[in-house]
């Protein structure tokens, strides 16, 4: 086997030199395992630094490598208080501290509390989950480059975050929630020197409303369950799809959290028009044309959509949709980690949590309105929905999604309807759980795949080259 996985726990002391050379102590049961003699040359890895360093055995209780507290600065490497995963290749004699995993983000840190505000818990869980893992996480900012070969992110210490110098990630998981900071050249150089340094980085950028459906309609399966939908371009286009159905939506293509959505209704004397986020009288339009003038003063050149209006399943005269979340796994297929149900704020034209929708648990909410067989076959079409619509987008979009967020609502007649897609979906709430949300040991793992198949690619490639 060419390579071999251990944790263990890295101590620094303050010198460790043998003939000018740099010294590793390794715990004589690894080096049984490893196959290496005292005296022998490794190399220590951590991130993109590597440093040679000449093999000295000595007995412990349990897997110890001890270095120098130079070594472990010119690795950059923190002190970590846990046991932490390290892979040696026999191959190349190397020994891989990590994966190092980090979560790219634009959240400011509290500089009081130091804390990230309402990711903190997420941040903390990822982390958490990770030490159990033995893999060193941190989160890190969007940043002009310092240094090729390390990075300033923040490393959770005694419950607070505190700014060092880390070795670059081995994985990335986006977490921008910001699409203008992902347009910007600095995200741009950011993602070059990931693609130049082969480090992975999933759910990169988000994702436009009008793209998805373009990508969906591919599907002929999907057909069914997507509400028509046109881009907010023509007024001519505008009128006949009015002329179409009772109710209609249009939305930003690229707005998230219910803003700025307009809802029209056909009363039979016009359209009334209704905004998620203007708390103004909602007003009638008798002709189509004046109602198309007045969304294009308001919509200007942003790009919105033209959506099908969908009667929606209400229970206690709230209207509910239901967010999946979906993660791959480490065998990148989709899996379903969580099912909220989104009841509605009485007067609210969106269901999103942040327009003041209650979560509840999407079986338990269906369990509650529906007798046992009819909840669980819903269930389990709101499920296979989601899962169909993940498979298809991965193939018909380009970028590399590991989580998504996938919005199905029931109508009255109890037929699924896809509403909507998230690359970044909340973090708020993902039903009980007992120590880490399955969306959390989803993420943390599909990141070790990645890092695995790094590993094995680069051994191919020297394979290949030896041959």
């Amino acid at each position: 086997m060419n390579i071999s996985n251990a944790k263990v726990l890295i101590i620094f002391e303050e010198s460790l030199i043998e003939d000018h050379t740099p010294i590793i102590q390794i715990e004589l049961s690894m080096l049984s395992k490893w196959k290496l003699n005292g005296g022998e040359e490794i190399v220590l890895k951590a991130g993109a630094k590597r440093i040679p360093l000449l093999v000295r055995p000595f007995s412990a209780e349990q897997p110890l490598i001890i270095i120098s507290r130079n070594t472990g600065q010119s690795l950059s490497l923190p002190a970590l208080s846990f046991p932490v995963q390290v892979t040696f290749c026999k191959q190349t004699k190397e020994i891989a501290i990590g994966p190092f995993l980090s979560i790219l983000s634009d959240y400011p840190i509290g500089k009081r509390e130091g804390t990230f505000g309402s990711m903190e818990p997420f941040f903390q869980e990822i982390q958490s989950f990770c030490e159990e893992k033995g893999f060193p996480f941190y989160v890190h900012l969007l940043e002009p480059e310092q240094e090729s070969t390390a990075v300033k992110g923040y490393l959770l210490k005694a419950g607070k975050w505190e700014q060092t110098v880390l070795p670059v990630p081995d994985v990335v998981y986006n977490r921008i929630h910001s699409r203008a900071k992902e347009k910007t050249m600095l995200f741009q150089e950011y993602q070059n020197r990931l693609d130049r340094m082969d480090i992975p980085m999933f759910n990169l950028g988000f994702l436009s409303k009008l793209d998805v459906h373009e990508a969906l309609i591919k599907n002929e399966q999907l057909l069914p369950y997507l509400p028509e939908t046109i881009p907010f371009q023509e007024d001519k286009d505008f009128a006949d799809f009015l002329e179409r159905h009772q109710n209609v939506y249009v939305k930003p293509s690229n707005g998230s959290q219910g803003r700025n959505i307009c809802k029209l209704t056909n009363t039979g004397e016009g359209w009334v028009l209704e905004q998620s986020t203007v708390n103004k009288d909602n007003v009638l339009f008798s002709k189509a044309e004046d109602l198309f003038t007045t969304l294009k003063r308001k919509i200007k050149k942003q790009s919105f959509i033209v959506q099908q209006g969908i009667d929606l399943l209400q229970i206690d005269h709230k209207r509910v949709d239901f967010r999946i979340l979906l993660n791959k796994n480490r065998n990148q297929a989709w899996k379903i980690t969580s099912v909220v149900a989104r009841v509605s704020d009485a007067g609210h034209i969106v269901s999103n949590l942040s327009r003041g929708a209650e979560m509840k648990n999407g079986l338990e909410l269906l369990n509650s309105t529906f007798d046992d067989p009819e909840a669980k076959r819903l269930f389990e079409q709101i499920c296979l929905l989601a899962l169909k619509t993940a498979s298809s987008l991965s193939e018909n979009q380009s970028g590399n999604f590991a989580e998504l967020g996938i919005d199905v609502a029931l109508d009255i007649e109890k037929q699924p309807w896809l509403i909507e897609i998230n690359s970044k979906p909340s973090k708020a709430y993902q039903g009980s759980y007992e120590k880490f949300r399955p969306s959390v040991r989803a993420i943390v793992e599909y990141m070790h795949a990645l890092y695995q198949n790094k590993i094995q690619q680069g051994l191919s490639d020297i394979g290949r080259k030896g041959d």
